[in-house]
């Protein structure tokens, strides 16, 4: 069954919150339904690395630190900070800025109660943490990022006596860092950051902005002209348990002051961080609170942000057999937040050897190229990176995107679910099985040979043809009651293989019958695969 794109929501209701008071028409503004276009995924070769999240910056450039590889440069380090320059969100070319050296080598991690960093023995399992950012963004000219000590799921929580149970990374100590140079140089310095802290309280330590617009947007949201907001969990890389929101005064961020900061509490702000309360809507208590950069959608007049969690059904850091990206809306930080849908990796992405395992993690959303469509529609990129971690052009650990597609209004439920052997082939197609690659019911039909074509006839409103992605395979047109609806590209430059990929969708068709023709249009012999079909409906 098909989880993620068509969700009917509840009505939002007042948090109780006297900060603003609810619009009587939130109710009709809610998003109704969300599609995470798997079939356009961008696989960044160039970079490696993880955890990016950009920043828009007042020169119309995109920004972002990488963690754990050498970014857009040639040196590994734990932390790296790149510029990325181009006219689409999947033509950037990016560049390095700043290796951050002074945070040390990939893997280097803090002595006890020191400053001093130590080179890792990747076959020992030290005390110490190393140190990761978090979220980043820009703000009237000055780039600010947040940045912690991390303990990997394999070492000790937070360099204590035990490992957390659920083998999650764990992380504290949180600090503000800035550049007023387009980030060629930070302070605070590392060795502040390590010493004294910003913030020692785990309720405030992944910290990720609210996102508005370029450098810093130029709202009256929610008083977004005078604020920046900021949502952290409980200390936690991946699985957090719960969600809390912070705030500064635009003009005091800068002066890297945690007392200058305050937490929600209930409908009212505190400058006590341990007296701040969960946000309401989101999935706390569930080991489900991992948050990427939430962004403000103006013509939907709504947040949205990514909320992932892995499975936690592993032994060994980090290989989780799924990891859930899930996406949330609200009319305010404080929310309350109401739950719009999901998608796993395993749903599109398969395994590669034994216990090794091809997993997305780290959701965010770009401030840039947010695009509104005729329909009421929108469509943020969504940056993500994955797992196994190898530098190579076919390892998920690059800088990934994709769109994420938004609507106000509900959409065709899925009627059902048909395989391959549902639609009727021309001559030339062989028929394989036993793949074990992801395939629905583990079989696909394949064609080698220019214009072989088949036939799948249905009832309904809407239409999903599940094709692969991968490097062996080339390019078919697609039919829709006889008209041409363009070429496909199913060549996916080298990464792990695409499953189940919604390659055509359409989902405004009117009721009745119709037939999807699937032409193979590749003239080198380059393979064509047909794995399924959705279909969708209200009858």
């Amino acid at each position: 069954m098909h989880r993620f794109f068509i969700f009917a929501l509840a009505t939002l209701v007042g948090a109780g919150c006297a900060l603003t008071k609810p619009r009587s028409s939130d109710a009709s503004r809610n998003i109704a339904a969300v599609f995470v276009d798997v079939a356009q995924l961008h696989h960044d070769v160039q970079s490696d690395g993880d955890t990016w999240d950009y920043l828009w910056a007042d020169d119309d450039n995109l920004y972002s630190f990488g963690c754990d590889g050498r970014g857009y440069g040639t040196a590994n380090h734990n932390v790296n900070f790149n510029r990325l320059t181009g006219p689409a969100w999947n033509e950037l070319s990016g560049s390095p800025v700043n290796p951050m050296g002074e945070y040390g080598g990939n893997g280097a991690y803090l002595a006890d109660h020191s400053a001093q960093l130590k080179s890792r023995d990747w076959s020992k399992v030290p005390i110490g943490p190393n140190w990761k950012v978090s979220g980043a963004d820009s703000i009237d000219g000055v780039f600010y990022a947040f940045i912690a000590n991390n303990w990997y799921g394999n070492q000790n929580a937070y360099g204590g006596n035990r490992r957390d149970p659920f083998l999650r990374q764990t992380v504290n100590n949180q600090s503000l860092i800035k550049s007023t140079d387009h980030g060629r140089t930070w302070s605070r310095a590392m060795a502040a950051n390590a010493l004294q802290p910003m913030w020692t309280n785990r309720l405030f330590s992944t910290g990720f902005f609210f996102k508005y617009g370029q450098d810093g947007g130029a709202t009256t949201q929610d008083a977004q002209d005078k604020y920046v907001y900021a949502m952290s969990n409980d200390g936690y890389w991946n699985s957090g348990s719960s969600f809390r929101l912070g705030r500064v005064l635009r003009a005091q961020i800068g002066g890297l002051n945690a007392g200058d900061w305050e937490y929600f509490c209930a409908g009212r702000w505190t400058k006590d961080l341990s007296a701040a309360t969960v946000i309401p809507g989101l999935p706390n208590g569930k080991n489900q609170c991992t948050m990427g950069s939430p962004v403000w959608l103006p013509t939907l007049q709504k947040y949205v942000a990514p909320v992932w969690y892995d499975t936690g059904d592993y032994h060994e850091w980090y290989f989780p057999q799924d990891v859930i990206f899930a996406f949330y809306q609200a009319d305010h930080p404080w929310g309350p937040w109401s739950y719009i849908g999901e998608k796993s990796a395993m749903e599109f992405i398969g395994a590669q050897g034994r216990n090794r395992s091809h997993r997305w993690y780290g959701p965010t959303f770009s401030p840039k190229f947010i695009t509104a469509h005729p329909d009421g529609s929108v469509t943020a990129i969504l940056l993500f990176s994955g797992s196994t971690w190898e530098d190579k052009p076919d390892s998920l650990y690059k800088n990934n995107s994709c769109p994420v597609t938004f609507y106000p209004q509900s959409l065709p439920p899925l009627r059902a679910t048909f395989n391959d052997t549902a639609a009727s082939y021309s001559d030339g197609w062989f028929y394989q099985t036993n793949r074990n690659v992801g395939d629905l019911n583990n079989d696909v039909h394949v064609s080698t040979n220019a214009a072989n074509y088949c036939d799948f006839t249905f009832t309904g409103e809407g239409i999903e043809v599940l094709l692969e992605k991968f490097h062996d395979l080339g390019d078919v047109e697609v039919l829709l009651d006889g008209v041409s609806q363009g070429i496909s590209h199913l060549y996916q430059d080298p990464m792990p293989r695409l499953y189940r990929v919604p390659v055509f969708r359409k989902m405004d068709l009117p009721p009745g019958s119709h037939t999807i023709r699937i032409i193979n249009r590749d003239t080198k012999g380059a393979f064509c695969l047909v794995d399924g079909f959705r279909v969708y409906g209200r009858n």
